[in-house]
């Protein structure tokens, strides 16, 4: 049953993630802006132009700041009712610590849902828009068309690498193209060089074609032909024609298909797998820094508010330094993809049970 104690907490922390998530967001527009500054002169860019541009971008920024705001709101809430007694009183009152702590754990939690769904399904089309406005507005450039391009590169399911000189995807056709195929070790094994590839009967005919493998002791077997199927190439003409997502643009549902093709093409998910599971485990420390924030201030309830401040930003510092640690682990196969997936995770849960067990027996 919510109480009114339970309201009061609540109320408290969301109002103090509020304004941390603001002051963070007005702190990093105004230093982007000011670095861009002469930019935004020299480009004439207008006001409309200026606040789209930040609007888009909002949503990366919130969900960025969002731990290390819960963490340094639980710090300053309990440490404020330490130093007015009030956690005293309701541990006089019977209340445990880890019932006091409950509501700050309820916002924890919704705060970890919110963030896992703006920054599944909103970030990563926000930074695409926030890239055309870049591209369109303020650099006079002319959008991208996928359907007919030039002089890009596209990573296929499979591992492999293509190099693209031109893309016409009204015809289906793609000229002054390279494949690369690697091994395990990251060794090129095959590439092929064709002047002309086009789609036919399902399948990609390639012409003027150099082919080469390259053996283990440095050996290269040569072939050249006329007319080739190019075998190992699972991607279909509209592949070629839409924008390619990178595995931290997709949602998880997305990123879940994406891992599914590139196992039946046979290339190496590790990496692919380690990015799925940090879209569910990545937002959980927004309610794993209250487990570790909230007993943390009971320990010094008289520290300052510049204390606080300092704790917050080295235990962020930390925890993202051990997300980026994990996650090249994984990506590297030094470790399995949910272990680096949550190494930080972890390592601050229990970080979190020790501090909160800690403080039920000493406040």
């Amino acid at each position: 049953m919510v109480s009114k104690l339970d309201l009061y907490m609540g109320g408290r922390f969301l109002k103090m993630i509020g304004m941390a998530v603001a002051s963070f967001v007005v702190i990093f527009v105004s230093v982007d802006a000011f670095e861009h500054f002469s930019r935004w002169v020299d480009r004439d860019v207008g006001l409309g132009t200026f606040l789209r541009y930040y609007y888009y971008g909002l949503p990366y920024v919130v969900v960025l700041v969002m731990p290390v705001a819960v963490l340094l709101s639980s710090l300053f809430l309990v440490a404020s009712l330490s130093k007015r007694n009030e956690l005293v009183a309701m541990r006089c009152a019977g209340i445990s610590i880890p019932r006091i702590f409950l509501p700050l754990v309820v916002v924890g939690l919704l705060s970890s849902l919110f963030v896992m769904v703006v920054g599944d399904f909103v970030v990563a089309e926000a930074l695409h828009s926030q890239a055309m406005v870049k591209r369109v507005e303020i650099e006079n450039k002319d959008p991208v068309n996928y359907s007919s391009r030039s002089n890009f590169a596209y990573r296929s399911v499979d591992g492999s690498i293509l190099e693209i000189g031109h893309y016409n995807g009204r015809d289906k056709v793609m000229t002054r193209v390279s494949i690369e195929w690697f091994g395990d070790s990251s060794r090129v094994e095959r590439r092929l060089e064709a002047r002309k590839m086009w789609w036919s009967d399902g399948a990609w005919i390639a012409s003027d074609v150099v082919e080469r493998e390259f053996g283990p002791g440095g050996a290269v077997l040569y072939n050249s032909v006329d007319t080739l199927v190019v075998e190992g190439l699972s991607e279909r003409p509209a592949d070629f024609a839409t924008r390619q997502k990178s595995p931290e643009e997709m949602n998880f549902f997305e990123l879940q298909s994406y891992i599914e093709r590139v196992r039946a093409a046979g290339g190496d998910t590790r990496g692919d797998r380690v990015e799925l599971y940090l879209k569910i485990l990545f937002p959980l420390s927004n309610l794993i820094m209250v487990l570790v924030g909230a007993p943390l201030a009971t320990r010094n309830p008289r520290s300052g508010k510049s204390t606080s401040i300092g704790i917050a930003i080295f235990l962020a510092f930390l925890f993202f330094s051990l997300v980026r640690f994990g996650q090249t682990l994984g990506h590297k196969g030094a470790l399995d993809p949910l272990l680096a997936a949550g190494l930080a995770d972890a390592v601050y849960l229990a970080l979190g049970a020790f501090l909160l067990f800690r403080a039920g027996r000493n406040v």
